[in-house]
């Protein structure tokens, strides 16, 4: 309970600091917000330390780099949402199947953008909803391309659960598994988060060639018979270039990217 209520007094603190109020001496923070003296030094210390809060020459604090850091991890995945959705809306018409577009926050992956279909089968994802990194196309392929050595380190921390029966059980099945995925170009599950549902999906670059994303195309069993996969591939890959492109990231071999 204490921890908690440090933490609720850090974050007044911080909610302090406006475009109108950029800086504050410790008298005017613990007038604010209503502190001791020496609980709001205590505050403002260890939001200092942190890199919450800095200090200008006067010695009046004002907000500090780490928030400026968070807020571009958070613009970041916001542009990368914004650009993808025009083509994830002309994929989704094209194929007839349902479009996710997925992040990978620590071991998972958190979907963060979706466009449906009309169909009587609705899918199993919604925005926000979580999936370990193994398990499911969208959320493996925001690992299975990345550099060996990055690879290792995720595949390393990773503790498997049966979530479907066909859902990648061990380290050894899914490093296969990203192997033969490498080879192909894309990722494929079936049934691996909800039984009846497939998935391809590819991973989304920026400009300097990092996974920042992941597209999939995901549907009903089947709608994954091997006379489609072709189409959807090359659509997939397709949308998933045109992302990457308007990401900044040039394709080797293309100056367009595509």
């Amino acid at each position: 309970m204490a921890i908690a209520t440090t933490f609720a007094k850090g974050l007044k603190v911080l909610e302090l600091f406006t475009i109108e109020r950029p800086y504050l001496t410790l008298r005017q923070v613990a007038e604010l917000a209503k502190l001791s003296k020496p609980t709001a030094l205590r505050l403002l210390s260890t939001l200092e330390g942190s890199g919450f809060l800095m200090r200008d020459n006067s010695k009046a604090y004002c907000l500090g780099m780490k928030l400026l850091e968070m807020g571009n991890f958070v613009a970041e995945r916001l542009d990368v949402r914004a650009v993808a959705l025009p083509h994830m809306e002309e994929l989704s018409i094209r194929v007839d199947q349902a479009v996710n577009l997925v992040i990978r926050d620590g071991l998972e992956g958190v979907y963060i953008e979706k466009r449906e279909t009309n169909h009587p089968v609705r899918m199993y994802t919604r925005i926000g909803r979580r999936a370990p990194l193994y398990a499911g196309a969208c959320p493996r392929a925001l690992i299975a391309f990345l550099a060996e050595r990055e690879l290792e380190q995720v595949l390393s921390q990773l503790t498997f659960l049966p979530i479907t029966p066909t859902t990648p059980a061990s380290r050894e099945a899914l490093a296969e598994l990203i192997k033969q995925e490498r080879v192909q170009g894309y990722c494929f599950s079936q049934g691996e988060l909800h039984a009846g549902t497939a998935a391809i999906a590819m991973p989304v670059r920026d400009h300097s060639a990092k996974v920042v994303a992941s597209i999939s195309i995901a549907g009903p069993v089947g709608s994954f018979v091997p006379e489609k996969i072709e189409y959807l591939v090359r659509s997939l890959q397709r949308s998933a270039r045109a992302i990457s492109h308007d990401l900044g990231f040039q394709q080797k071999g293309d100056a367009h990217g595509r």
